[in-house]
């Protein structure tokens, strides 16, 4: 019998529903980890396009969205901009940015949540401009998502460059989640910083 469970499946119950949650959650992250893409300039399109797609969406005037934190309008156009610096500053050694597994693991989450907006429109309908439905709070939730996205963005690449070394994450238990799926800071390449 399939419990949905994962690779540890035969060790986990009905009853367990901690440990049945933590091995969906693991299976998602290895088939997130295990579908990267190689960053190139079809990548960047690709994530320009979704932007693009989910910004017409949330322009709709029977929407009337509340301009204030976090905000869809603000938050999206910021993330393509911060993206096309980025693309500018390393078009010509675009290969350098696959040697930065946040930076893949980022552009492949962009997708996922940007296809989330537009599904939620799509299976939605009329009820995404009602702002009582559980569909406008789930849009606020992914707004909320988009907005931290793009403050990590900005924090591993200020001005479009990624800064390396000097990244420093301060909450202890962020820094040893950091340490354990990425590595140390120091270990990643040099040649990333210029």
């Amino acid at each position: 019998m399939a419990t949905g469970c994962g690779d540890g499946a035969e060790n986990c119950s009905p009853r367990d529903p901690v440990r049945s949650w933590f091995l969906k959650i693991h299976d998602t992250i290895s088939m997130a980890v295990a579908s990267r893409p190689n960053v190139d300039k079809k990548s960047f399109e690709r994530a320009w396009r979704e932007i693009e797609k989910v910004g017409k969406l949330c322009q709709n005037p029977k929407l009337t969205l509340k301009n204030s934190p976090p905000f869809m309008l603000d938050i999206l156009p910021d993330t393509f901009n911060h993206l096309k610096t980025i693309y500018h500053h390393y078009e010509d050694k675009i290969h350098v940015l696959n040697e930065f597994e946040y930076f893949k693991i980022y552009l492949v989450n962009l997708d996922c949540k940007c296809k989330l907006v537009i599904k939620l429109f799509r299976d939605s309908r009329d009820k995404i401009f009602d702002e009582r439905d559980n569909s406008r709070r789930k849009l606020t939730k992914l707004s909320l998502i988009f907005s931290h996205m793009l403050a990590d963005l900005k924090a591993m690449f200020p001005n479009g460059v990624y800064i390396g070394n000097k990244f420093k994450i301060t909450k202890a238990d962020a820094a040893e989640f950091w340490n354990k799926a990425f590595g140390r800071l120091k270990d990643i390449p040099k040649k990333l910083t210029a």
